[in-house]
């Protein structure tokens, strides 16, 4: 039953990925430097766009939400996930709409290995922000982790298709693809 559970999630939660565009804000530049990342010819030339692209996630617009994660980010730095956890829903509640809360929760979940959680996090963050590689290439790790090989090669590959360098996602299609795929390595 367990692992039909599993299965579920997993397929509920690659179903998400896709499913959301319209949730994304509006944001040209953002979507430039999806365009530039996607079309990167090597790692070395899409990392300045990735970098590019996580600056303008960390940036909600609003300054009170960017001050409750950097408190978030001290609290969590300090090992206290549960005050890092109400600044980061306070940020939600402010901005229902950023997707950064929702990613940062689904990172605290997972180091406290509240697989659920961080899954049930990295769908809201997808629901905001579908083209969020780091989510999914997060969502890989966890099914991976979870005995889950063919949904967290799946997970893997959809961040791929949106940063085909992205070296977390590239990884998890080595170890994964000849067992799940039966390749050769």
């Amino acid at each position: 039953m367990r692992r039909f559970v599993l299965a579920l999630a997993a397929a509920l939660t690659l179903a998400a990925c896709g499913a959301n565009d319209r949730a994304m804000r509006a944001n040209p530049e953002l979507d430039e430097l999806f365009a530039q990342l996607g079309a990167a010819p090597d790692a070395a030339v899409a990392a300045p766009v990735e970098q590019a692209i996580w600056v303008e996630w960390s940036d909600s617009g609003s300054p009170t939400v960017n001050v409750l994660l950097e408190r978030a980010t001290a609290a969590e730095t300090a090992g206290d996930a549960e005050l890092a956890g109400r600044f980061l829903d306070q940020a939600s509640d402010l901005a229902p709409e950023y997707a950064e809360p929702w990613n940062r929760r689904a990172n605290l979940a997972y180091r406290a290995e509240d697989y659920r959680g961080a899954i049930a996090a990295i769908q809201e963050t997808l629901k905001r922000e579908p083209r969020h590689f780091g989510a999914l290439a997060g969502l890989g790790l966890i099914y991976e982790e979870l005995g889950q090989q063919r949904a967290a090669l799946e997970a893997f590959r959809a961040a791929l298709a949106i940063h085909p360098h992205y070296e977390t996602a590239l990884q998890g299609v080595r170890r994964l693809e000849p067992r799940v795929d039966g390749r050769d390595a």
